[in-house]
């Protein structure tokens, strides 16, 4: 269920990533009219993003949402809005939207329900994950305050404010549930090196509480997994 597909190398990965969310939102928008993928931020996946937005798509039926963000402006380095607006700029010059998570002037607590109203809608054909050095997925840090409501699948709630003192760049987090991940149409799950597979491999066989990644298996549908050494 949770063997992952190798890949030779990252580059071919990150060329592959591309095309299977290129498939996901032409799917997507061919059924719906719309096509909307969830995206993580970090070191890892930009490269495929690149990929994807130097693509001949139809880029103005298509939105962009965030799988998490950290609670800082998007003009900011840490922002995850701002990689992704980087990353896929040919695609946002050709029309593609954003569904920000972050709000100016307001309290974490007050963005989290802002997000959680723009987010609760939106029908997600894919979200992209990855893992932290760290092992954390999404902005799901154990120990953080609202970690346990976050991976609750009992919480349906869209979007959830959290607090990690661990976190690097801030510890004031915004990020998807597990109930909305679970929604989606499909999960792509990337994951770089032999270090962070060991680490994958061994936090499956943990609990959701104590290990993030451990909450996939309670996915309806399982992830698909793509690794490269």
């Amino acid at each position: 269920m949770f063997g992952p597909l190798t890949f030779p190398s990252r580059d071919a990965l990150m060329e592959a990533a591309a095309t299977h969310l290129a498939e996901a939102l032409t799917q997507g928008g061919t059924i719906h009219g719309r096509a909307c993928a969830a995206l993580s931020g970090g070191t890892t996946p930009g490269p495929a993003y690149e990929n994807l937005a130097a693509r001949d798509m139809d880029w103005r039926h298509v939105s962009f949402a965030l799988v998490d963000e950290r609670f800082v402006a998007p003009s900011e380095e840490a922002s995850n809005e701002g990689m992704l607006r980087r990353s896929l700029a040919p695609a946002f010059t050709a029309g593609a939207g954003l569904v920000p998570m972050y709000s100016p002037e307001l309290s974490l607590e007050e963005a989290a329900l802002a997000a959680d109203a723009r987010y609760a809608p939106l029908h997600l054909d894919i979200v992209v994950l990855g893992m932290g050095a760290d092992g954390h997925v999404a902005s799901w840090f154990p120990g953080a305050h609202g970690y346990g409501e976050a991976i609750d699948p009992a919480n349906q709630q869209s979007v959830a404010a959290l607090h990690a003192s661990q976190a690097y760049g801030t510890p004031e987090r915004l990020s998807l549930t597990f109930a909305k991940i679970a929604q989606a149409d499909r999960v792509l799950f990337l994951l770089l090196g032999d270090e962070k597979r060991a680490q994958f491999d061994a936090a499956l066989m943990r609990a959701p509480e104590d290990a993030p990644v451990a909450a996939l298996k309670r996915l309806p549908r399982a992830p698909e997994i793509f690794w490269a050494a």
